[in-house]
């Protein structure tokens, strides 16, 4: 600090001097600090987008591996029931057709609704990652916006 005030102390010379130069190191300091806070709420935005992407890619893998458990359930009870009716004796036929076509209608339904369900988290994640980035750049702006009058400020002390 005492490193660049010095050149503008010296300049002047003097009590005016040393008032100016505070008076620019304090305006610099305050236009310095709302663009540091704005690029910190940038930061801070950034890594909630990142996490939100990754929660994201976490929810459409448990509804990927959702949708495959659902299959393969339905696959072993269709072949539990197949090795049972074997087992008793009995032959397919239209009436354990209409059984296989029953349950693998209520399943296909059920492994549907808990897939949906899963990609909507997902889907979630994904517009709070959007959001989050959004209002990283608004507040990065905001910083700058905040800087503005001091740093015109700034500009009016060094033209004098």
């Amino acid at each position: 600090m005492q490193a660049l005030l010095a050149p503008l102390l010296a300049a002047g010379g003097g009590a005016a001097a040393a008032g100016t130069a505070a008076t620019f190191a304090a305006t610099a300091l305050q236009a310095g600090s709302a663009i540091a806070g704005g690029i910190g709420a940038y930061s801070q935005a950034q890594g909630v987008k990142k996490a939100a992407e990754i929660n994201s890619f976490i929810g459409r893998t448990r509804a990927i591996q959702t949708d495959v458990s659902a299959r393969e359930g339905l696959n072993s009870e269709l072949a539990t029931i197949r090795s049972t009716l074997a087992a008793n004796g009995q032959r397919p036929g239209v009436g354990t057709a209409a059984v296989f076509d029953e349950l693998r209608s209520v399943r296909g339904r059920e492994r549907r609704i808990e897939f949906g369900n899963e990609m909507q988290g997902a889907a979630d994640s994904r517009m709070q990652g959007q959001n989050a980035g959004r209002e990283g750049g608004f507040a990065l702006a905001g910083g700058l916006l905040k800087a503005g009058p001091s740093l015109f400020d700034l500009f009016q002390l060094r033209k004098r």
